[in-house]
């Protein structure tokens, strides 16, 4: 169902873009290194995943995490605004609870704004938890 795949990073992209690229489909992947190639990544996409971000570090708060994640998620948005502005937006970059809250004002603010066309995405979360229960229920097996 995908025809076109952009790839976006600030770096080490176009491998993965042309490892990519080499999986027998019909879609067009593209891969977008930098600011400057942001917004070719964005033009006509009707779906942007935004998984960018850090995770959260050892000592690390939430208030660190949002400060770093909120800055990049609010750049991205800001490109999907004057760049696709109707596509779907998931986000998936931590704190969801937050960065989807700053990605539905960017867009009121730009006035392209779709409540069902901005979406957080817990899965990763949900796994990371599973996988982490899972090595603690390995550990207490073999101790």
């Amino acid at each position: 169902m995908i025809s076109n795949l952009s790839l976006y990073d600030i770096q080490h992209t176009k491998g993965v873009g042309a490892d990519l690229s080499h999986i027998e489909t019909r879609a067009k992947v593209q891969a977008f290194v930098g600011k400057d190639e942001l917004a070719n990544a964005l033009k006509g996409m009707d779906l942007v995943v935004i998984p960018a971000g850090v995770p959260r570090k050892p000592g690390m708060t939430r208030d660190d995490l949002f400060n770093t994640n909120a800055t990049i998620v609010a750049d991205l948005v800001t490109a999907c605004a004057k760049n696709c502005p109707r596509a779907v937006v998931a986000i998936i970059a931590n704190p969801v609870n937050s960065t989807v809250v700053i990605a539905a004002e960017i867009m009121k603010a730009f006035n392209v704004y779709d409540e069902k066309k901005i979406v957080g995405v817990t899965t990763l979360d949900v796994v990371r938890a599973a996988t982490f229960v899972a090595e603690a229920k390995v550990r207490f097996v073999l101790i």
